[in-house]
C-alpha cells in the first residue's frame, strides 16, 4: 500500500479502528497517542544505514516519521500524522513498511 496525499480536513482515526488496525503491525505499540518501534542495531553506521533508507521511502510516499537515535545503535521511529492531530491510514501503512525492510533485512526490534 501507499500513502494518500493529505487532505486537509482529514480527521484522525478514532479508538476502535486503532484497536482494529493494531494487530496488523506486530510490534509497534502506542505511545501518548503515537505509534512506535524501537529497533536495535550492531552499531551506529548500521543504524544510521537503516534511518536513511526510511528515510528515502519516507520522502517519496510524503509522509515523516520522528524518529529518535540513542546509543548510537537504537533506532526509534514514531509515526503520528501532525496536521490530522492523531494517526491516520497513512501512519499504519508506513509502519507496515518500515516493519517490512527491517524484516527482509534481518533487523530485529
Amino acid at each position: 500500500m501507499t500513502c494518500t496525499p493529505w487532505v486537509e480536513g482529514t480527521r484522525p482515526l478514532t479508538r476502535p479502528e486503532i484497536r482494529d488496525l493494531l494487530p496488523l503491525v506486530p510490534g509497534w505499540v502506542l505511545e501518548s497517542g503515537r505509534l512506535v518501534r524501537r529497533f536495535t542495531f550492531p552499531n551506529f553506521v548500521e543504524a544510521v544505514k537503516f534511518l536513511t533508507q526510511v528515510a528515502v521511502v519516507a520522502a517519496e510516499e510524503g509522509h515523516y516519521p520522528d524518529v529518535a537515535v540513542t546509543e548510537q545503535r537504537y533506532v526509534t521511529f514514531s509515526w503520528f500524522t501532525h496536521p490530522a492531530g492523531g494517526l491516520t491510514g497513512n501512519d499504519f501503512i508506513m509502519a507496515a513498511r518500515v516493519s517490512r525492510m527491517a524484516k527482509e533485512k534481518g533487523i530485529q526490534a
